[in-house]
């Protein structure tokens, strides 16, 4: 069973993406000073039951501090990996990977130098995935040349300090039953779709929408926020309303768990007609703007950073 399990994740994570969007590295809490020979690009290449997968592990300078992303050539946009420490002379990078929207696994990479070259492990703490790889320096052109056209994005993020704002959701396209159901809600509707999970918000902070106030640990105390976000047509514009059940199909609503309810600002996209739904996050000074498209329609909201875990 658990070669299965595990083929499934492979493959899901070569013939998939991994669910990451739009991360520049962000500043960990080591020195640069103190990994300056690790900075550069790394090409992994590791074989697991026979599957080949290509990773490239990034380490860089942010403002005097050692900064890290992993990506492939599948994947929308880099990952950061805020979790970097320095045991023995070797890194120890600590992070999340979601293998095909479905499987998430916290990894550990730890890497030394031996002969000019990246030796290392990767490792899930679970105990699915375990191998031992080395990895070679290559220049930022031979990364852009091999990665080719990115997928969508189906995941945004903030980082702030090593804790996250994330949000999960589906790439709604025109001419589907999604779209005729957008078009159809009537005022008190909530925006459903059938070829998808509800959209999906963790958070590592309090969320303060104008004194609506979104709460992590909702489920655990010490776990972040967990919660479905739906879109709703009101009887003067549209809302966002946050629901603590979050794992559920997209026609599954359920008001009973309804937690919060904010207005959203309703606005026009610029440019083209967007085929497909996007989200996005983006900080500000002490919080966040959401911002939600789809054809020519935008809808927006800001909030306030509250208590983190």
């Amino acid at each position: 069973m658990k070669k299965l399990v595990l083929g499934a994740v492979i493959a899901g994570f070569i013939l998939s993406t991994s669910q990451v969007h739009a991360e520049d590295p962000i500043a960990s809490k080591l020195s640069t000073s103190e990994a300056e020979e690790y900075v550069g690009i790394w090409q992994i290449n590791l074989n697991v039951m026979d599957f080949e997968i290509e990773l490239f592990l990034t380490f860089s300078d942010v403002e005097g501090q050692l900064g890290a992303t992993l990506d492939t050539k599948q994947s929308p946009e880099p990952l950061a990996i805020s979790n970097i420490d320095k045991i023995d002379e070797r890194l120890d990078l600590n992070s999340e990977l979601n293998f095909a929207g479905a499987i998430t696994l916290d990894v550990n990479i730890n890497v030394g130098l031996e002969d000019g070259k990246l030796v290392g492990s990767l490792a899930d703490k679970g105990g699915l995935i375990k191998t031992e790889f080395e990895a070679t320096r290559i220049e930022a052109e031979e990364l852009d040349s091999v990665q080719g056209k990115r997928p969508d994005p189906t995941e945004t993020r903030m980082n702030i300090e090593g804790k996250r704002v994330r949000i999960q959701f589906a790439r709604l396209e025109m001419d589907t039953t999604d779209r005729d159901l957008f078009e159809g809600m009537k005022a008190g509707d909530v925006q459903r779709f059938t070829l998808s999970r509800a959209t999906k918000l963790y958070t590592d902070f309090d969320l303060d929408f104008d004194g609506t106030v979104v709460k992590t640990a909702n489920y655990a105390d010490d776990y972040p926020g967990v919660y479905s976000l739906w879109l709703k047509k009101t009887e003067s514009g549209w809302s966002l309303v946050f629901n603590s059940w979050p794992d559920i199909w997209g026609t599954s609503y359920d008001a009973e768990f309804d937690v919060a309810e904010v207005p959203l600002t309703l606005g026009k996209v610029e440019g083209e007609s967007l085929e497909k739904f996007v989200m996005k996050l983006d900080p500000t000074d002490g919080g966040g703007d959401l911002t939600m498209a789809w054809g020519m329609q935008q809808w927006s909201t800001s909030f306030k950073l509250g208590n983190s875990l």
